[in-house]
């Protein structure tokens, strides 16, 4: 092993499953000398000096190449855009480069960036953000760049970028990723919690025998310059392999303990052993008792959802405690549970649309058609499906569906427009986007409470809206841009934002 994927692997291990905030520090300043990035800036969490005034954020991922190799022979550029603009309706501002840190900057020449990823501390009065990438990594026995790794700054309330807090890797340190496979192991961050918020993360991971690619959950701490806290991760589990691959008396410096932890979690089945799922996290207020982690994958074109639960202590293999979720349900076939019919599914995305229930939007092809579905699972009385929508038919778009594939990415957003008027700020909407490589962005929303959107179209769900013009073009068609990955998500203020003089 070699790399981001060795480090980590090696301190979670040695210390039972546990990775102690001093361990967090090791794995920090290991990664920074890593990245070369690390600096001395810290990040208050106190009174903000940015005005707070949460926006919906859209991140692009987009490339270039040029198979001559003499003009923009690979560029991965991320760009961002807020729902801003009253004079448009979808109210995105036109994509412009993203702000404070993008990509590794260990490779030097090039900001590369194959997926981003944020999310805010829901305090007003500590509006602290992550920010998550997926970057290229040094693939140390062939001196090249052809690996991919993450990581995690912070933004404090002065708009201040924190040095990197942590590093991880999928990749056991000598394979090739493509920008695709590196852009799976992004860190998908969640915020849980009111007047206590938490900050956890599903990322790409290396098993704990170091044989396969998974997805683990990690809890992500905030800087604090004030009480010297660096920030950093804790590990808490692995998601697609639960014990299953538990290494005892793993040797080193510090032997591993002799047995896993108790109670023993066992791995939710064979659609997702190795690889990456999508999840989301849902928790009522402060209540522990409710903290819910929902993971979608797809296999052989079949929808699977598996849930974590029971969110409490576990006694590590050297008698340590520690907090996990102690419950994992068998990955289910989501189609079935939602009476079926719908096809060969393609893409899909989870989000924590409310305290208590999470929207799941999936595209599927049926014929020669392709259709855009949305579906909500409650947390009440052990968990239930509400029916699936037709949002392509619901917003006045394709009844019938459309010819081409395509993907969707969905984020909670404050709400916008006329039905704003007077919102609170804990108001929000689900906004959807359709994409595809070809720069073909299309967007919609869906509001609880009906509304006249137009002439004919009432409803919860919005007109869908091209968004495509958002990115720019060039004539130039070596460096016409592709998009590859895309994400919404909400925070506090501009990433660019500046403190008033």
């Amino acid at each position: 092993m070699r790399g981001f994927a060795a480090l980590h692997w090696i301190v979670r291990n040695r210390l039972g499953y546990r990775v102690s905030h001093a361990t967090s520090l090791i794995l920090t300043a290991a990664g920074c000398a890593m990245l070369a990035s690390c600096t001395s800036t810290g990040v208050a969490t106190g009174t903000p000096t940015v005005r707070v005034a949460p926006v919906c954020a859209l991140f692009v991922k987009s490339s270039s190449n040029n198979p001559s190799g003499s003009v923009n022979a690979r560029s991965d550029t991320a760009i961002v855009a807020e729902r801003t603009d009253p004079n448009v309706f979808h109210g995105f501002t036109r994509l412009r480069r993203l702000s404070g840190p993008r990509g590794n900057p260990a490779v030097g020449f090039t900001p590369d960036t194959y997926a981003i990823n944020e999310a805010w501390l829901r305090n007003p009065l500590a509006p602290v953000v992550f920010r998550a990438q997926a970057h290229p990594a040094r693939r140390a026995a062939f001196n090249d760049f052809k690996a991919s790794a993450w990581s995690i700054n912070a933004q404090d309330a002065s708009g201040v970028w924190s040095r990197v807090l942590a590093v991880g890797s999928a990749n056991p340190g000598n394979e090739e990723d493509t920008a695709a496979a590196g852009a799976l192991t992004v860190p998908q961050l969640m915020p849980v919690g009111l007047a206590n918020p938490q900050m956890f993360a599903c990322a790409g991971d290396r098993s704990d025998d170091n044989t396969v690619r998974t997805t683990s959950l990690f809890e992500v701490t905030v800087p604090d310059a004030a009480s010297r806290n660096p920030g950093g991760v804790s590990f808490i589990q692995d998601l697609l392999n639960g014990d299953d691959r538990f290494v005892p008396n793993r040797p080193g410096p510090l032997i591993g303990p002799a047995n896993p932890p108790t109670p023993r979690l066992t791995s939710p089945g064979n659609h997702a052993r190795d690889g990456s799922v999508r999840c989301a996290m849902s928790q009522f207020e402060d209540n522990l008792a409710t903290r819910e982690l929902h993971m979608l994958t797809i296999d052989n074109g079949v929808l699977y959802h598996a849930m974590a639960n029971n969110f409490s202590a576990a006694t590590s293999g050297s008698g340590s405690t520690f907090d996990r979720f102690n419950t994992v349900s068998s990955w289910g076939d989501v189609g079935q549970a939602l009476g079926g019919g719908f096809g060969t599914i393609l893409s899909a995305t989870i989000v924590a649309s409310r305290q208590t229930a999470f929207s799941l939007f999936f595209v599927a092809r049926s014929g020669n058609t392709h259709r855009l579905w949305h579906a909500v699972r409650y947390s009440a009385n052990g968990g239930s499906w509400r029916p699936a929508d037709d949002v392509l038919a619901l917003s006045g778009g394709a009844v019938s569906g459309i010819p081409d594939p395509f993907h969707v990415a969905a984020g909670v957003c404050p709400v916008f427009g006329e039905e704003a008027v007077g919102a609170g700020p804990g108001d929000t909407e689900l906004v959807y986007v359709m994409h595809r490589p070809d720069r073909e962005m299309t967007g919609g929303r869906i509001v609880s409470t009906p509304r006249q959107w137009s002439v004919g179209l009432p409803g919860t769900h919005s007109p869908l809206t091209s968004l495509t013009s958002l990115m720019s073009t060039s004539s130039d068609t070596s460096r016409q841009h592709t998009l590859e990955s895309l994400s919404l998500s909400t925070r506090p203020f501009r990433d660019d934002a500046v403190p008033p003089p």
